[in-house]
């Protein structure tokens, strides 16, 4: 299969070599010892830090008995691998470069956000004020702002995931850019919400205590064509990736309540034309 994502084929390639070596019961450290490399050279493989070289990977995969059709699958997963993605031309950091790779082959996302208006629906003038307004200097901004507009671009095309989107009121009214930022932005959310591909969902004020009021930001990714699902929770200085059964399990738990708490269609379409109104 053709991965159109290196991230993903990289991924695919760690969860391989994770798998083979747990069926012939081995641990890293054998591993390390039958190649002659680090320990934590190994343990970067199968996080899907680095690749692999070729030579590596072929003595290991003859070492657990696989066959040429075998082995030569593993190569080509770690040929997509080592291709570059269109966002790796840009300085990123690393695991937002390999949340990128991830989201670029998702066929379903399902997003949180209850302090600013997640990236996919920010227009370019908000995405710049919270970008510069965190992260400071203009260079960095003008960068990841044009990032984020190739991200919405992708995710909005014909080829793009199915989008279920949920917003806490409170990022509705904080004056990020000023009024004339936030009116353009609150009216960019009215003429999205009719994409084929989003359902957008507010929890309101209203709502009183939820479980996403304890929550950070996060986002389940899940990229059914090649079996992949994990959890990206964003924070300064905090990104992680969840990708452990319970995690996943918890997080579709806490997204289906947050569905339940929160509004959609036109009770959402009524609440931004106020919030516009007092702009």
């Amino acid at each position: 299969m053709s991965i159109s994502s290196p991230t993903v084929a990289l991924w695919q390639l760690a969860r391989e070599m994770k798998e083979l070596r747990a069926a012939h019961q081995m641990s890293i450290t054998d591993v390390s010892r039958i190649l002659e490399v680090r320990i934590s050279t190994v343990s970067r493989w199968e996080a899907a830090e680095r690749v692999p070289r070729e030579k590596e990977l072929k003595q290991l995969a003859r070492h657990y008995g696989l066959g040429e059709e075998e082995i030569a699958a593993l190569v080509e997963l770690r040929r997509q691998a080592g291709r570059r993605g269109w966002w790796q031309s840009y300085d990123l950091d690393r695991r937002y470069g390999t949340f990128i790779g991830l989201e670029a082959d998702a066929r379903e996302i399902e997003a949180y956000s209850s302090t600013v208006i997640t990236g996919l629906l920010q227009t370019e003038r908000y995405a710049w004020e919270i970008i510069r307004g965190t992260d400071g200097t203009e260079e960095s901004t003008h960068e990841q702002v044009k990032v984020r507009r190739e991200r919405q671009e992708r995710a909005f095309s014909e080829r793009g995931p199915d989008l279920w989107i949920i917003l806490g009121e409170a990022p509705l009214h904080q004056l990020v850019g000023g009024r004339e930022v936030m009116r353009e932005q609150l009216r960019h959310l009215l003429d999205i919400m009719d994409h084929p591909k989003l359902t957008l969902q507010v929890i309101p004020y209203s709502a009183g205590a939820h479980i996403g009021l304890v929550m950070p930001s996060f986002m389940i990714l899940k990229l059914a064509d090649y079996g992949l699902t994990t959890v990206y929770t964003e924070g300064r200085g905090s990104n992680l990736f969840l990708d452990g059964d319970d995690d996943i399990a918890d997080h579709e738990a806490v997204f289906n309540k947050l569905r339940l708490a929160g509004m959609g269609g036109d009770m959402v379409r009524k609440l931004l034309t106020e919030v516009i109104s007092e702009i």
